[in-house]
């Protein structure tokens, strides 16, 4: 009888402990997935959703280089009353020099509030126009690029939007192009934290 009431004291001493374990752990869940029902943890991920197709077809892009702006709206899970958000991404899309169609955000991947200008040939000096939000730098580029204003980060359109000019640790995100004959329809955002 003496080991049992050892027994039960000892799980009354330690249920503060597992409580607290218990809390942290089910909060830590609900960080990594806010839209997680109470013993959801083997539910699929919450990935972001594309709400509506944006469409194009091939006769918008009759020459090499040609770039379109689009808005890319996301649909992503939260832990809130309305269970989910729209999110508004702005894009570009455009035709390549060899003849490839490509999709990318126009948010600069250093830092929110700063958008990505598509700058099409080299540029001396053309001042700041804030109230057009156009590029505000001079560069000299053998090919069309994407250019942040905010970081002077400049991105080269024909090698994979790779950074030519400034220490950008990453390429902007790329949106995928889903070509059906003459339409063009965006699918998925490259995956990342949104």
């Amino acid at each position: 009888m003496d080991q049992s009431r050892r027994k039960l004291l000892k799980l009354l001493a330690a249920t503060p402990i597992y409580l607290t374990f218990g809390f942290a752990g089910v909060a830590l869940m609900r960080f990594a997935k806010p839209s997680m029902a109470p013993l959801g943890v083997f539910d699929a991920a919450d990935e972001p959703e594309q709400t509506e197709n944006a469409l194009f077809t091939k006769d918008l892009f009759p020459e090499p280089w040609i770039c379109l702006e689009f808005m890319y709206n996301l649909k992503i899970k939260v832990f809130s009353p309305q269970k989910e958000e729209i999110r508004s991404i702005p894009g570009f899309i455009l035709r390549l020099g060899d003849d490839q169609i490509v999709a990318y955000s126009r948010e600069c991947p250093r830092g929110r509030g700063c958008y990505l200008n598509f700058v099409k040939k080299s540029v001396e000096n053309c001042g700041c126009a804030t109230e057009t939000k156009e590029c505000c730098c001079s560069i000299k580029v053998k090919n069309p690029v994407l250019v942040c204003c905010c970081h002077m980060d400049t991105y080269d359109l024909a090698n994979d939007a790779e950074c030519i000019r400034g220490p950008s640790p990453a390429r902007p995100k790329r949106i995928e192009v889903i070509v059906h004959g003459d339409q063009i329809t965006l699918g998925r955002l490259e995956s990342s934290i949104v």
